[in-house]
């Protein structure tokens, strides 16, 4: 009969790699820079404006303000999206390399005041942000009608990070 061997097991443990895949359809932006919040309010409107239910999206800055990159976070009902989670926010934007991200959602229904839940997702979200360098600079709700949104840090609603 033959003895165990005294040789430990070996554990397969998966390795993993993260890539970031560029979509099909680009965001076509007149200036890649962002020289204002109006702008990023188009911009945004560009990405998320015209959809029938809400939609969160990052757009990811670099050091000099360009936009580098755009993500689609979440898509929700006609009104509401639910939890947004800073794990599903930041994890883009850390493979995208951003140096802060500006934060954006539809509201279908054409009134862009930021609501209560809208507030304390933004709050969380700063606070993550802060935590892991990427600032949020921004966050833009936007409307079916391009002329209409509402940037927090405009009008002075954007929360400060804890």
């Amino acid at each position: 009969m033959e003895t165990p061997s005294s040789k430990p097991q070996l554990t397969k443990i998966p390795v993993y790699e993260i890539r970031l895949v560029q979509a099909r359809r680009p965001l076509r932006l007149a200036e890649a820079t962002l020289p204002d919040a109006e702008y990023a309010g188009r911009t945004m409107h560009a990405l998320l404006g015209l959809t029938d239910r809400e939609h969160f999206a990052a757009l990811f800055v670099n050091g000099m303000h360009q936009v580098n990159g755009a993500h689609v976070i979440a898509i929700g009902g006609q009104h509401g999206i639910g939890a947004i989670e800073p794990r599903t926010v930041f994890r883009a934007a850390i493979a995208a390399c951003a140096s802060a991200v500006i934060l954006g959602h539809s509201h279908p229904s054409g009134d862009p005041t930021p609501s209560p839940e809208d507030l304390a997702t933004t709050a969380k979200l700063m606070a993550a942000g802060k935590l892991l360098g990427i600032p949020v600079l921004d966050h833009i709700i936007v409307t079916r009608d391009s002329r209409i949104s509402h940037s927090m840090a405009s009008r002075g609603t954007l929360p400060a990070a804890s």
